[in-house]
Formats: structure tokens, sequence, C-alpha cells
């Protein structure tokens, strides 16, 4: 799917997902390895931000050689600008796979794009939400996935991605807002802090 319409966000869900990409990436990588942060010009790439995902029972390796439990994600194919780490998760210091069947889970500020709802494949709205510190996540930027046909005209990849915990709270574009989502091992990255110390309301 070409993405020619895709629009920054507002600041602070910017400023959100800016965390759970760059805070998250840093559990699935080395202390030593050097970010390669890049802007891939109108390449393919797969967006699992609202993805959930289902733990395989097995382990993915990252550049260093770092195992971590692995999961399955499905995640829509789009084309255009996004934003990668070349040396982040397993991307080989290129935006593009040389093996036509791979492409690489980066991102793009979007304000909508296909999600899973419903059982069907659909474009949506982005709705982030903050999902509590006990539950478990899915950190799948700059991992790899191979293409896994069409559903409802939506190009799809199948990726395997680590899963995490934090201490912290996290953010995830998965569940349309549904809480239900952030035990479903959804795509995201920790925060680091709590949320909600920052409302003066303690009721919200």
């Amino acid at each position: 799917m070409k993405r020619t319409d895709a629009r920054i966000l507002p600041f602070t869900i910017i400023a959100l997902t800016c965390a759970m990409l760059f805070c998250a990436a840093g559990f699935a990588r080395a202390s030593s390895g050097k970010r390669q942060l890049t802007i891939c010009h109108d390449t393919e790439f797969a967006l699992c931000a609202a993805s959930t995902c289902t733990a395989t029972g097995g382990f993915v390796k990252n550049n260093q050689g770092k195992k971590y439990p692995a999961v399955a994600c499905e995640c829509p194919i789009l084309t255009g600008d996004n934003i990668a780490d070349l040396n982040g998760g397993n991307m080989k210091g290129s935006c593009t796979s040389s093996n036509p069947s791979v492409v690489y889970s980066t991102f793009e500020f979007a304000n909508s794009f296909p999600q899973f709802i419903n059982g069907t494949w659909q474009d949506a709205l982005s709705v982030m939400q903050v999902c509590p510190a006990n539950d478990s996540f899915s950190q799948c930027w700059n991992w790899k996935c191979t293409r896994d046909g069409t559903q409802n005209g939506v190009a799809l990849a199948a990726c395997t991605c680590p899963m995490e915990k934090t201490n912290d709270s996290f953010v995830t574009q998965a569940g349309q807002g549904d809480p239900s989502a952030c035990a479903e091992l959804p795509v995201g990255g920790p925060l680091f802090f709590n949320p909600s110390s920052t409302h003066s309301d303690s009721g919200h």
C-alpha cells in the first residue's frame, strides 16, 4: 500500500511514539551496538505499531547475538518514507533486503494505516493507549519479516520480534484504545515514567 497521505501527529503523540521507538530499541540491542538512524525514502516496510502478537516458545537473536523470547506478529506492508535503525534488531545495514521475500519492520508517523479490527484488515485511525507495567509487550522496530500474502487488499508480513517486559507502563497503538489489547503482547515500548503522575486529578 502506497502511503502518500501520512501526516505528522500532535506533539504529545509524537513524544509517546518516540519513547516507544528509541527506548524500546534499547532493550533489543547490545550496549556496544552503534545506532544508524535513517530515513528510508520510498521503500516497502512492515508497520507493526498496532499489531498484537503470539509467543512462539522460541527465541530470536539480534545483530549482536543476544537472544530474546520470540513472538509472531502479522503486520501490514506499506510503501513510503519510514524511520529505521539500520544496525538495530536484525537489520543488515540497509533499508531493504536482497531477499525479495523479506521486508523490515520500521516506523512511520501516520494518522491512519491498515489494522486488524473485528476479524478483517481495514484502514483505521491511529489510537495510542498506555498499558500497565504488569503486561509484556512486543518490540518489532528493526526486525525482519517475510511476505505473507494479501487480505482484504492489504499486503501482509509475518514478523518475528522480541517479547519484552518492563517495570514501567508502556505505550501501544494496538486495540483502538481497548485495554484488553494490553494483555495480547501488543507492539509497543516502555514509557519509563508513571503517566498518572502528570495529572493533578488522581481519579484519572
